[in-house]
């Protein structure tokens, strides 16, 4: 039986997990993710992870904050005036709306709407969590 090695292409499964157990990112309801394994396609400890591994193998790789999305950083959680941003409708907390974060444009979740300002998160949605991922191998394709 083969196992997996740098430059095949392989046909994943993921089951991405938060700490409580929240699964965020299941892909057995579709298709399995097709990548290859050496082009930076996924994260470098899922690739470690499956090197060496066989067709239907599941390995599970926990990935603290600084290795997923980033340690969550109170200094992105930011007041703006209203009347800076135009806005086609008011905002809600929980709306996800784009405005210029250190001048980029940047996707932020609001987190507080006053009639003058509007408080924005422009954390990714899952820093600062140690997520846990159960990655299956569905197929490895070999290259010639």
């Amino acid at each position: 039986m083969s196992v997996v090695k740098s430059g095949d292409t392989l046909q994943l499964h993921f089951v991405s997990k938060r700490p409580d157990g929240e699964i965020f990112e299941n892909t057995r309801t579709q298709e399995p993710v097709t990548v290859i394994i050496g082009n930076k396609q996924i994260n470098p400890a899922f690739e470690e992870a499956l090197i060496g591994k066989n067709e239907g193998d599941t390995v599970t790789v926990v990935l603290p904050p600084e290795k997923a999305y980033g340690k969550y950083l109170k200094r992105l959680v930011l007041s703006i005036k209203r009347k800076k941003l135009k806005l086609e409708h008011a905002p809600s907390p929980g709306d996800i709306i784009t405005v210029e974060v250190f001048d980029r444009p940047c996707r932020v979740t609001v987190v507080d709407v006053t009639d003058t300002k509007i408080t924005v998160d422009a954390n990714h949605p899952l820093a600062g969590e140690t997520l846990t991922y159960e990655i299956t191998i569905v197929k490895i394709v070999k290259h010639d």
